[in-house]
């Protein structure tokens, strides 16, 4: 599988990945992130930077 690029999938521009207002859910609410979406976030950028640390030590 190849490597995934970030070139060939550009940031969303959506207010809610920009970082503006907060975007209506599909119940109609513009509440907060659930704890547990958080923690995945945390997760998953944590796994990137450590990808990104490793990639910098072997190249």
């Amino acid at each position: 599988m190849p490597e995934f690029n970030p070139l060939r999938f550009p940031p969303c521009a959506c207010p809610r990945c920009r970082g503006g207002e907060s975007v209506p859910d599909a119940d109609g609410d513009a509440g907060e992130d659930s704890p547990l979406l958080l923690r995945l976030r945390a997760r998953v950028t944590e796994e990137n930077g450590l990808r990104g640390a490793i990639r910098r030590a072997m190249g």
